[in-house]
C-alpha cells in the first residue's frame, strides 16, 4: 500500500512539472508575440483612403445619471466638421432620475428614453434597444456610439466615413485622456492609452490584426449592426462584441485619426470599481468565447482568431502566474524550460537586457518625446507599475463580485472639446 501511494506521489509530481512547464511555455510565448508586435510599430505606414461619398450617420450618446458632462459631450458632437445633414446626434437616456434628458433637451437633440423595467440593467442592453430603433428608421449607413464622458475630436466623422468608403464594417477610434491634468491617476492611465494606441493598435492594423473594442468612438456599418445585437447580459459588451465579431471573421479595423477623448477615474476607488466590473466582465467573455477562438484559428487558420483567442486569455494571465509560481516551488528540483533556456541557449542574458530596455524604455521615451508630451508624462510613464500593487485586490474584487449590477462610474470632469482642440475653435467660448 504504501508503494501505491508513493507512486502516485510520482505521477503527482510528474504532472505537476509537466503543467508548470506548459504553463512558462504559454507564458514565455504569448510574451514574446506581445513583444514583436510591439516592435512591428516601428514598420507602420499609413494606408491612404479617399471619401468619395458622404455616408449617413445616427451617433448615439448612452448616458445614466450623466447631469455633470452630458453637455460637453453633446456639444463636441455637434460640433464635428462633417455635413450637418448628414448626422443626428441621440441621447440615449438609460433609466435617468437627474436632469440629463432636461440638459440634452436644452441642446436640441434627439432624446431616447429608455426605462424599460425589470432584467439585468445594463448598458449593452440600452444600447441593444437603441440601435434597433435607429435602425428601424432605415435612413443611416453606420452608427456610431459615445459613452455620456467622452468628447469626439471634430474630423471624428470624416475619418469613420473615410474607412465605411473603403469596405471596413466596424472601426475603433484612438481613445485618449481628457482629463490627464487631474491628478497622477489620470495621468498614468492618459500615458497607457498613448503607448497602447502606439505599440498595441497601430501595428495590429498594420499586420492585418483585429483591433479592440472600447466601447466609445465606436462605428458600425448598419448591415453589421442588423446582424450583430449587443449583449444585454454582460458587463463589458464591448469585449464581448469583439470576440463574437472576431470569432465571425469579422475585423474591426482601427482609426488612428478619428480620436475619442475618455474620462479616467480621478481616485483609486474609482479605478478599482471600474477595473473590478472589466474584470468579473473580461472572465465571463473569456468563459464564453476562448474556445471558440482557439477552434477558429485551428480550423480556419484565422490568425485574427489566434490574437483574439491570445487577448481574450490575458484576464487569466495573474491566475496562470500565481499557479506557475507554486508549482514551480513544488517542483523545484525538477526540470525547469525556462531556466534551462537561459542556460543553454548562448547570449541569453544579453538579449533579455536588450528586449527589455528597447521596448520598456527606449521605445516609450522616444513615443512620449516625439509626442511632446510634458515632463510630468514621462514621470507617469515610470508610475504605471504602481498600479500593479492593486491587480490582486481587482482580481480578486473581479472573481467575487456581483453579476446583478452593471455598476456605472460617477462622472464630473468639465474639460470640454474647446479645452483639448483649442485651434480649431478660436474665440469660441468653451461650454461650461
Amino acid at each position: 500500500m504504501l508503494k501505491f501511494f508513493d507512486m502516485i506521489g510520482v505521477l503527482l509530481k510528474y504532472i505537476a512539472v509537466f503543467a508548470a512547464n506548459i504553463i512558462q511555455l504559454f507564458l514565455f510565448c504569448s510574451g514574446m508575440f506581445y513583444l514583436f508586435l510591439c516592435l512591428a510599430a516601428v514598420i507602420v505606414k499609413k494606408r491612404p483612403m479617399k471619401s468619395p461619398k458622404n455616408n449617413k450617420f445616427a451617433v448615439l450618446i448612452i448616458a445614466c445619471n450623466e447631469e455633470k458632462v452630458i453637455r460637453f459631450s453633446i456639444d463636441s458632437l455637434k460640433k464635428m466638421d462633417y455635413p450637418k445633414d448628414c448626422f443626428s446626434v441621440y441621447v440615449v437616456a438609460d433609466h435617468c432620475s437627474d436632469n440629463t434628458v432636461q440638459i440634452a433637451r436644452s441642446m436640441d437633440v434627439e432624446i431616447m428614453e429608455h426605462l424599460a423595467g425589470g432584467g439585468f440593467q445594463s448598458k449593452g442592453r440600452a444600447m441593444k434597444w437603441a440601435t434597433e430603433k435607429a435602425l428601424v428608421l432605415n435612413k443611416y449607413d453606420a452608427i456610431c456610439y459615445f459613452d455620456a464622458d467622452s468628447l469626439a475630436h471634430p474630423d471624428f466623422l470624416e475619418e469613420m466615413n473615410k474607412h465605411l468608403n473603403n469596405g471596413e464594417k466596424v472601426i475603433q477610434g484612438r481613445q485618449l485622456a481628457k482629463n490627464k491634468k487631474d491628478g497622477w491617476l489620470p495621468k498614468i492611465l492618459a500615458v497607457g492609452h498613448l503607448l497602447s494606441n502606439v505599440f498595441f493598435q497601430s501595428p495590429k492594423y498594420a499586420l492585418g490584426f483585429s483591433g479592440t473594442l472600447h466601447g466609445k468612438g465606436m462605428c458600425f456599418s448598419s448591415d453589421t449592426a442588423r446582424q450583430f445585437s449587443w449583449d444585454e447580459m454582460c458587463l463589458t459588451e464591448d469585449i464581448e462584441m469583439q470576440m463574437r465579431l472576431i470569432s465571425n471573421s469579422i475585423r474591426i479595423t482601427w482609426a488612428e485619426a478619428a480620436i475619442v477623448y475618455d474620462e479616467e477615474p480621478i481616485n483609486i476607488g474609482q479605478y478599482i470599481k471600474r477595473t473590478a466590473r472589466w474584470t468579473r466582465g473580461s472572465l465571463d467573455t473569456a468563459r464564453k468565447h476562448l474556445r471558440g477562438l482557439f477552434l477558429a484559428a485551428l480550423f480556419k487558420r484565422d490568425i485574427k482568431a489566434f490574437e483574439g483567442a491570445l487577448y481574450c486569455s490575458n484576464v487569466y494571465r495573474f491566475s496562470f502566474a500565481m499557479l506557475m509560481a507554486f508549482l514551480i516551488y513544488y517542483t523545484r528540483d525538477s526540470f525547469n524550460l525556462i531556466i534551462w533556456l537561459y542556460h543553454i541557449l548562448p547570449g541569453t542574458e544579453f538579449a533579455i537586457k536588450i528586449l527589455a530596455f528597447i521596448p520598456l524604455i527606449l521605445y516609450p521615451l522616444a513615443v512620449l518625446m516625439s509626442e511632446k508630451a510634458e515632463f510630468s508624462m514621462l514621470v507617469a510613464y515610470f508610475l504605471q507599475p504602481v498600479l500593479g500593487v492593486f491587480r490582486i485586490p481587482v482580481f480578486v474584487a473581479g472573481v467575487f463580485r456581483s453579476r446583478g449590477e452593471w455598476g456605472i462610474t460617477e462622472h464630473q470632469s468639465n474639460v470640454g472639446i474647446s479645452d483639448i482642440v483649442k485651434d480649431r475653435f478660436l474665440g469660441d467660448k468653451a461650454i461650461r
